[in-house]
């Protein structure tokens, strides 16, 4: 807002990313560099040299979103106003590094941001406010957490007056109430088709954009291949099937796999190495029939 001056970014260093592994700056700092904003990039915001840069600055308060640094209490303790983190969820629910992935999983229909004061325990500290969102039943990851981003602005232009002239009403948190949202492996997109539908499509959904949920795909005809999911959409109807994990209906637009339970219809996948692809143009190159099947590794020959 204009009565607040953005004097410092900070932001994680540039790391090694795609095929060639060239060192490519966050969305962060790329945005800073694109506004004309300075964006410095430590190794660490804990050492005892960085934190003298930073108070040299005398900054009256600190904003933080999906640093990847726990800050330590010399560098909370630097900025008069005190140290604030923007949290895409409403706490105490999904503490930790991937809140918005962890509420698809659970099948959410609502969560939001919260923005509280940094103490040193995991997302612990008091509640100044939260913003609420619906969750739409296609929701990706990477769609949510675009739309909790702007909720986090918002409600930051919001909170900063009442931070500036100390007038926030902080809320200590319900400690019995807490659960945890730890960081993904890769291991965790690996579909385990004895779910049901709902829990394959959350899967499906919270995966994407990373690690992608995928299984092997193992075709009657034809060689088999890693294949990752990035859309799909319960079948309407409740059917048991005796084998999960296989194709059990084929139509112009979809093919539909065995789930428990139910099955589930896949509309947009991708081939390892290759671009993702709606699942009509997909079975255009790659013919799929009932009876294919997706396992969780491939047997190797002996």
């Amino acid at each position: 807002g204009p009565d607040f001056e953005l004097c410092d970014v900070i932001s994680r260093p540039d790391r090694p990313a795609g095929r060639g592994r060239q060192l490519r700056p966050n969305p962060v700092k790329s945005r800073a560099l694109e506004m004309g904003l300075d964006c410095r990039t430590p190794a660490s915001v804990n050492t005892a040299e960085f934190s003298k840069e930073l108070g040299a600055r005398t900054p009256d308060v600190f904003i933080v979103a999906d640093y990847g640094e726990i800050l330590r209490e010399e560098a909370l303790s630097l900025p008069p106003l005190g140290s604030f983190n923007l949290h895409a969820s409403i706490l105490p629910a999904y503490r930790g590094a991937a809140p918005v992935v962890h509420a698809l999983l659970g099948g959410e229909t609502e969560t939001g941001v919260t923005l509280f004061r940094i103490e040193l325990g995991l997302d612990s500290g008091p509640v100044l406010a939260c913003s609420r969102t619906a969750i739409d039943p296609a929701e990706t990851a990477a769609e949510l957490e675009g739309r909790l981003s702007r909720l986090s602005a918002e409600l930051l232009l919001e909170q900063l007056p009442l931070i500036a002239g100390g007038e926030t009403v902080e809320v200590v948190q319900d400690e019995t109430r807490a659960t945890l949202a730890p960081k993904l492996k890769k291991s965790d997109g690996l579909i385990d088709w004895n779910r049901s539908p709902s829990g394959v499509h959350d899967l499906v959904r919270a995966m994407n954009p990373w690690p992608q949920a995928h299984g092997f795909f193992v075709p009657m005809q034809g060689k088999a291949k890693r294949v990752s999911i990035l859309r799909s959409a319960p079948c309407d109807k409740e059917t048991s099937f005796p084998d999960p994990g296989v194709v059990c209906g084929v139509d112009a637009e979809s093919f539909s796999v065995s789930c428990s339970g139910g099955a589930l219809r896949i509309l947009e996948l991708q081939r390892e190495g290759k671009p993702a692809m709606d699942t009509a143009a997909y079975m255009r190159g790659n013919p799929i029939e009932p009876g294919d099947r997706f396992e969780k590794t491939l047997e190797k020959d002996p």
